[in-house]
């Protein structure tokens, strides 16, 4: 078991090996720590008597237990942004671990995919998958999407190839995923 400080409070760090009185013991000397905001971060499955046991002292102490949650050396690291300072042209895929941004259009034929979300500058003509590792909050943005294919997370939207209508007007626009369909819409700040 760890306690250290952090900017909102404190931090405890629990493990399923902590007994209730060592427990006690440890927690007794750090009372007046206690009596802010405390985050427990739960290493391993610890049982619910621990966690009750801790909550009671947090509260007996004057603070409240604001969050639980696993280690942060144990949560998934984000993988950093790809950019692509051009247009990606018919035949061409490009992949990303974090998110994806094209800075030009995406030309029909190709492919973009990352595990975050999917932004484009200009025309997005190609297929796109944003939250490829099942993120269901990522989005697709463009300057107007045209793809006969956007995929977010595992839901799947086939668009028609007779909607190109005004492609010279630019409105800015979004794809997200609301109630598990894919829904496109204006983008607005």
């Amino acid at each position: 078991m760890r306690l250290r400080g952090t900017r909102g409070g404190v931090l405890l760090t629990l493990d399923a090996s902590v007994a209730l009185d060592e427990l006690e013991a440890t927690l007794a000397p750090h009372a007046e720590l206690l009596s802010g905001k405390v985050v427990l971060e739960v290493a391993e499955k610890v049982p619910l008597a621990l966690l009750t046991a801790v909550a009671e002292r947090v509260a007996a102490a004057g603070g409240q237990v604001s969050d639980v949650r696993p280690p942060t050396a144990v949560m998934q690291a984000r993988s950093e942004t790809v950019i692509v300072a051009r247009t990606v042209r018919s035949g061409g895929r490009v992949e990303s671990g974090g998110s994806l941004v094209v800075l030009g259009d995406v030309n029909a034929g190709a492919e973009l995919v990352a595990e975050g979300d999917v932004i484009v500058t200009g025309m997005l003509r190609g297929i796109a998958h944003a939250g490829a590792a099942g993120n269901e909050k990522a989005v697709i943005y463009a300057e107007r999407i045209l793809a006969p294919q956007l995929r977010i997370a595992g839901a799947l939207a086939q668009g028609d190839p007779r909607a190109d209508g005004d492609e010279g007007r630019k409105k800015h626009e979004v794809a997200l995923l609301q109630a598990g369909q894919i829904v496109v819409r204006p983008w607005s700040a």
